[in-house]
Protein backbone atom coordinates (compact mmCIF):
# COMPACT_ATOMS: atom_id res chain seq x y z
CA UNK A 1 0.00 0.00 0.00
CA UNK A 2 1.44 3.69 -1.15
CA UNK A 3 1.85 6.11 1.47
CA UNK A 4 -0.89 8.24 2.15
CA UNK A 5 0.02 11.63 0.87
CA UNK A 6 -0.71 14.72 3.32
CA UNK A 7 -1.69 17.65 2.48
CA UNK A 8 0.62 19.76 0.80
CA UNK A 9 2.36 23.06 2.92
CA UNK A 10 2.01 26.18 0.96
CA UNK A 11 5.14 28.29 1.16
CA UNK A 12 6.30 31.51 0.22
CA UNK A 13 10.05 32.33 0.02
CA UNK A 14 12.15 35.19 -1.55
CA UNK A 15 15.10 34.25 -4.04
CA UNK A 16 18.50 34.28 -2.09
CA UNK A 17 17.29 33.81 1.03
CA UNK A 18 16.81 30.93 3.37
CA UNK A 19 13.28 29.26 4.32
CA UNK A 20 12.56 27.21 6.93
CA UNK A 21 10.68 24.09 6.85
CA UNK A 22 9.54 22.68 9.99
CA UNK A 23 8.20 19.23 10.14
CA UNK A 24 6.55 16.99 12.84
CA UNK A 25 8.86 13.97 13.94
CA UNK A 26 7.82 10.97 16.05
CA UNK A 27 11.75 10.04 17.00
CA UNK A 28 10.64 7.46 19.58
CA UNK A 29 8.48 5.53 16.95
CA UNK A 30 11.66 5.71 14.60
CA UNK A 31 9.81 8.20 12.42
CA UNK A 32 11.70 10.97 10.91
CA UNK A 33 11.20 12.66 7.42
CA UNK A 34 13.87 12.38 4.81
CA UNK A 35 14.35 15.48 2.55
CA UNK A 36 14.46 15.02 -1.48
CA UNK A 37 16.96 16.39 -3.51
CA UNK A 38 16.76 20.04 -4.37
CA UNK A 39 15.32 20.80 -7.62
CA UNK A 40 18.01 22.28 -10.02
CA UNK A 41 19.37 26.36 -8.80
CA UNK A 42 18.23 25.45 -5.37
CA UNK A 43 20.04 24.24 -2.11
CA UNK A 44 17.92 22.30 0.85
CA UNK A 45 19.32 20.86 3.74
CA UNK A 46 19.16 19.45 7.62
CA UNK A 47 19.22 22.07 9.99
CA UNK A 48 18.76 19.97 12.85
CA UNK A 49 15.57 19.25 15.71
CA UNK A 50 14.00 21.28 18.14
CA UNK A 51 11.46 19.89 21.02
CA UNK A 52 7.57 19.58 20.08
CA UNK A 53 6.73 19.15 23.90
CA UNK A 54 7.50 18.21 26.98
CA UNK A 55 8.43 14.66 28.58
CA UNK A 56 10.33 11.46 27.07
CA UNK A 57 8.88 10.42 23.90
CA UNK A 58 7.61 13.76 22.82
CA UNK A 59 7.26 14.53 19.75
CA UNK A 60 10.29 16.38 17.56
CA UNK A 61 10.12 19.04 14.94
CA UNK A 62 12.85 18.58 12.17
CA UNK A 63 14.10 21.93 10.44
CA UNK A 64 15.30 22.03 7.27
CA UNK A 65 16.66 25.52 5.03
CA UNK A 66 15.68 26.00 1.50
CA UNK A 67 17.29 28.52 -1.01
CA UNK A 68 16.56 29.19 -4.45
CA UNK A 69 18.84 31.28 -6.88
CA UNK A 70 15.45 32.56 -9.17
CA UNK A 71 12.16 32.98 -9.11
CA UNK A 72 9.63 29.74 -9.38
CA UNK A 73 7.43 27.40 -7.78
CA UNK A 74 8.78 23.92 -6.46
CA UNK A 75 7.17 20.97 -5.37
CA UNK A 76 9.43 19.01 -2.48
CA UNK A 77 8.43 15.87 -1.47
CA UNK A 78 9.94 14.93 2.30
CA UNK A 79 8.58 10.92 3.51
CA UNK A 80 8.54 9.87 6.85
CA UNK A 81 9.81 6.71 7.29
CA UNK A 82 12.00 4.76 9.59
CA UNK A 83 15.77 4.07 8.78
CA UNK A 84 15.67 0.25 8.36
CA UNK A 85 12.43 0.49 6.62
CA UNK A 86 11.47 0.28 2.53
CA UNK A 87 8.48 2.14 2.70
CA UNK A 88 7.48 5.92 3.89
CA UNK A 89 4.46 5.92 6.74
CA UNK A 90 3.31 9.44 5.08
CA UNK A 91 4.62 12.11 2.15
CA UNK A 92 4.47 15.54 2.90
CA UNK A 93 4.29 17.96 -0.35
CA UNK A 94 5.74 21.55 0.26
CA UNK A 95 4.96 23.37 -2.48
CA UNK A 96 7.18 26.95 -2.00
CA UNK A 97 6.21 30.04 -4.59
CA UNK A 98 10.00 32.09 -4.68
CA UNK A 99 9.77 35.64 -5.54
Amino acid sequence: MPAPDRPPLHLQATAGQALTIVLDAQPAAGLLWRAPAAPSGCHLVADGQVAGGAGDGSAVQQRFLFTSTGAGTHTLKFLLQRPWGDAPEAVQPVLVDVR
